[in-house]
């Protein structure tokens, strides 16, 4: 019997920061081993009853049904999910779930062959890692992020974050952007800030807004037009599509030149390398995103490596995440390189 075919599956509650719950999934095959815990997004809803009745679904359904398959195909299996599911936006069985069990299903295959998660997904040559961009704080109007665009090690970013908030007075834009130019001043790096709009706001202000501060990133709210005067009224400044794909389906460089993805948004492995594939055809910079509510499972810095993700949002506080992508920048060793971030 091949020493990847999937024995058992199993399923249990796990729980995320925010005090959220979701499911943690199992996968073993005679000489493999793979586990994830899905994160939550946009559904503060997803309470312990909810994750029980997801992991009965495991438990029941979906586990004996992929008993024998073989834990290298994931594409077969991804598909066998949405199968299972029956619906088209995985509403039956839930994204978390799909996800939980799919990249359960990869680090199994990986943990066959003795390799890293990032190199079982990206092959070979992987040898690129992406830049974090770490989540620092919020207002009523944003929230904020930390951008060091010329980092050489991963810690840099942390050092950046730091300094920002040691020298931030109050959390607002004007304050934080003379804080990222005062870091980047003191550890002789690119450090800027990235917002992420939370209401609507008049194109003239935002304009203004990211002309006036150290801004080079924007997560807007709005429609078309806001999108495309920001692409045509910026230069050298990332403007992340993802409202305007989840609202509207718009997959398009005229309106915007990055895009952040949550895999749970989109249910399976092999859905979210689809998307980025998608995502790259079109010129735009894909960088892989937590979710609101996550679990400290170490696999997002491993996809976004193996995915060749120039870029990834992680929250301040994601130690775990951090450490992780510090340990495979330390096993790519000289062959390793962070991607060149630019917009």
């Amino acid at each position: 019997m091949e020493m990847t075919v999937i024995e058992n599956v199993v399923g249990r509650v796990a729980v995320l920061r925010g005090g959220r719950y979701s499911i943690e999934v199992d996968v073993l095959t005679s000489s493999g081993f793979g586990r994830f815990a899905a994160p939550v997004d946009e559904n503060p809803s997803l309470y312990v009853a909810e994750a029980h009745r997801a992991v009965s679904e495991v438990d029941e359904i979906i586990g004996p049904e992929l008993i024998g398959f073989d834990a290298s195909d994931q594409e077969l299996i991804d598909s066998y999910l949405w199968e299972i599911d029956g619906t088209e936006n995985l509403s039956h069985i839930g994204a978390n779930t799909a996800l939980a069990v799919s990249i359960a299903v990869a680090k199994a295959a990986a943990s066959v062959k003795k390799m890293p998660l990032y190199s079982y997904i990206g092959g070979t040559f992987t040898t690129e890692l992406p830049v974090p961009m770490l989540l620092l704080a919020g207002d009523s109007d944003f929230d904020y992020y930390i951008l060091v665009r010329d980092i050489m090690e991963i810690t840099d970013v942390v050092d950046g974050a730091v300094k920002v908030m040691e020298s931030a007075g109050s959390v607002n834009i004007e304050e934080l952007s003379r804080a990222t130019e005062r870091a980047g001043e003191e550890l002789g790096l690119e450090v800027s800030l990235g917002i992420a709009q939370k209401n609507p706001m008049d194109m003239e202000k935002l304009l203004g807004l990211v002309e006036d501060n150290n801004i080079t990133y924007v997560k807007p709210v709005g429609g078309e037009e806001l999108f495309l005067e920001l692409i045509a009224g910026t230069h050298g400044v990332f403007i992340d599509g993802e409202n305007l794909f989840r609202e509207k389906g718009i997959l398009d460089r005229r309106y915007y030149n990055a895009l952040s993805i949550k895999p749970i948004n989109l249910g399976t492995l092999t859905d979210l390398f689809n998307l980025v594939n998608d995502v790259k055809s079109e010129r735009i910079v894909p960088i892989l995103a937590e979710a609101r509510y996550e679990s400290s499972d170490e696999a997002l810095p491993h996809i976004a490596v193996g995915l060749r993700c120039p870029a990834i949002i992680l929250g301040r506080d994601s130690v775990s995440k951090l450490n992780e992508l510090n340990r495979i920048a330390e096993d790519l060793g000289e062959r390793g390189r962070i991607i060149t971030f630019e917009s």
